[in-house]
This record gives C-alpha cells, structure tokens and sequence, in this order.
C-alpha cells in the first residue's frame, strides 16, 4: 500500500522528536557527570587543605611557643614523626582565653584561605560530673557525685582520679566508672572552704590510656565548667611557661595536675612562673591560689587549653566538615575542621 505524505511526516516528526529527547537526556547526563565532577574536585581540593592544616607545622616551625604571627598555618608539631600528632603550643594560641592568642584575621591571613575556616578540638571521650547529694556533720560537709563516660555516645568504663583543691587544703580520691558508663565519686571538704573548692577529675578509659578526659567542678557555682569561670588573672599557658595579668591580686601558689602526678609551681618571676613537665599521658590542669585585697580566690585553664571552638560560625554559608583523630601531649582528641564554600 503506498505511503501517504502525512504518514511520511508524521514518522518524521517521531524521528525528530525522539533525536531531541535524546539529545536533552544526553545533555542532561553530561551535566550531572560534569557537575559531579567538579563537586569531587571541589571536595578534594577542600580535604587537601584541610589535611595540610593538620599535618603540616607551619611556619615558622615552632611560631605556636612565641608571640610571632605564623607566615603559613599548620597546626602539627615539628617535634614528632606521627602523622597526626599537634602541637599543644599552637593549639594553646587558638584559645581566646589565652593572652597570645591569634585573631581570626591574623589565623585567615596566615591560612592563606579564599574560604571560611572553623577549628573545633574536643576530648575523645565526654565526661559529666552531677552533685546528687550533700550532708554535714560539724565543721565539714560530705558532697557525693555521680560520674558518666561515654565515647560517641556509647558508655564506657574508666579509672578515675580525682584532687579535691580548696585554698591550702587538698585531697585525692580514686574511683572507677563500669561498663554501664556511671560511678559515683564521695569527697569531704571543710564547710568554710565550699565556696573556692574545686573537684577536678581526670577519667582514664581502660582500654587504652591514651584516651584521658578532665573535668572541673566548681563548688563555688554548683556546676561543671568546660572553661574557667573567673578569668582575672589570665592564666595563659605557652612553651611550659605560665603567665598571668599583674593586675593586683597577690599569687599565693599554684599546682599544676596530671591524671597521675600533682607538682607545685614555682615561685613567679613578675607575671610568669615555670610549669612542670609531667611525663603523663594527660591533660594538665593548672589551679592558682591568690588574694584580691584580705578574700581568698583559686583560678585555674588547663593545659593545652582544650575545649577549643574558634572561626566562623557558618550560619549563612556552606559549611565542608573534616574530621580527624588527633594526638596532643601523647593524648587522643577529636578535630573538627571546617571549610566554607570556595569564593568564586
């Protein structure tokens, strides 16, 4: 049977329909594969700096144990062959509380980013301390705590060592948290020294010593503090030399804490004094005793000065987070680095 001319065209039309259905869906392909592409090189591209930022030391080398800017910003420690092992100086010199810190601007320049730049340093495992009772009996009061440990949110047993500091009187207490991730730790303090008394207790997990978390219970504020509540003197650790504001206030002493060890500080030199370096695979927690005219005080930071959250906020921004196990002072931490969206 012969072909019409409108069976002719209407096949056409088929044909060329079909051909720029194919060409969109063609199209289409490309672009999710060339989009892909880019949004690979871009997150390779991101993961480089970041791992830069961490395994590289920076320069000058040791900036984090002076006042100097950094000319390149790394945060790793010349001092060590592990990959992912950080300088606690340089850390140090992130915190705001401390009086070297670095500015955001002065961090940007030397990152030498055309992105934001978050860092956040946290202890592996997370410890809560909670007051669940108290009692006295004539000069002295009982307080008993109750002690959690968990590592990503699963509990977890540890060791505890706790040091019990007011004023000139100081005491030690060890205990352990089981399986079920809770323990109960009972001190006694005489009743006049509440208000300046701190609980700081270190938690060690017990299958590896590496992973050691401090905390500090202020007596005072009936509360746990994950950074020092009264900052007048400033305590500002730097290449095992502690400074402070002389402002005033008389320094009575000072004791520097490990998980293991206890040290007295030196006597300061004007506004510094010497830490000692406890071979301990733990953070140090730093407390100063003083006098502000005729009223006893204690201050304290730790050592390095971790938690630790600097840079932007990205509220308004994309926000690429890097995570890494990172070694400080032979002591597990977890980094969160976190690059904005690259400027185009």
């Amino acid at each position: 049977m012969p072909t019409s001319s409108f069976d002719t065209f209407f096949a056409c039309t088929i044909i060329v329909a079909a051909a720029l259905i194919g060409m969109a869906f063609l199209s289409s392909t490309m672009q999710t594969r060339i989009d892909s592409t880019q949004e690979i090189n871009k997150d390779s591209y991101l993961k480089a700096i970041a791992d830069h930022i961490v395994t590289n030391p920076g320069s000058p080398t040791e900036w984090g144990t002076s006042s100097a800017l950094p000319d390149d910003f790394g945060l790793a420690s010349s001092l060590s062959n592990s990959a992912f092992e950080l300088d606690m100086d340089k850390i140090c010199r992130l915190n705001r509380l401390n009086n070297y810190s670095l500015s955001y601007i002065d961090l940007a320049r030397a990152a030498k980013l055309n992105t934001a730049l978050g860092i956040e340093i946290s202890p592996l495992m997370t410890v809560n301390v909670v007051q669940s009772g108290n009692s006295s009996v004539g000069m002295d009061t009982s307080f008993t705590f109750q002690i959690s440990a968990s590592i990503d949110s699963k509990p977890t047993s540890t060791s505890l060592h706790c040091y019990l500091v007011a004023d000139t009187y100081l005491t030690e207490v060890n205990a352990s948290i089981p399986d079920i991730g809770v323990g109960q730790v009972s001190v006694q303090i005489p009743t006049s020294k509440i208000e300046n008394a701190l609980l700081i207790a270190f938690a060690r997990a017990s299958f590896d010593e590496r992973i050691t978390t401090v905390v500090v219970y202020n007596f005072g504020q009936s509360t746990q503090e994950l950074i020092p509540n009264s900052t007048n003197l400033a305590l500002s650790p730097l290449n095992y030399v502690l400074s402070f504001n002389d402002t005033g206030l008389r320094f009575l002493n000072g004791t520097v804490f490990s998980y293991s060890y206890q040290h007295q500080l030196p006597s300061p030199s004007g506004s510094k004094t010497a830490i000692p370096q406890l071979l301990d695979k733990s953070p140090l927690v730093i407390v100063v005793q003083g006098l502000n005219g005729t009223k006893h005080f204690q201050e304290w930071t730790t050592y390095p000065q971790i938690p630790l959250k600097i840079g932007a906020d990205f509220d308004s921004s994309e926000q690429n987070i890097f995570s890494y196990i990172v070694t400080v002072n032979g002591v597990l931490y977890r980094l969160d680095l976190s690059l904005g969206d690259l400027s185009q």
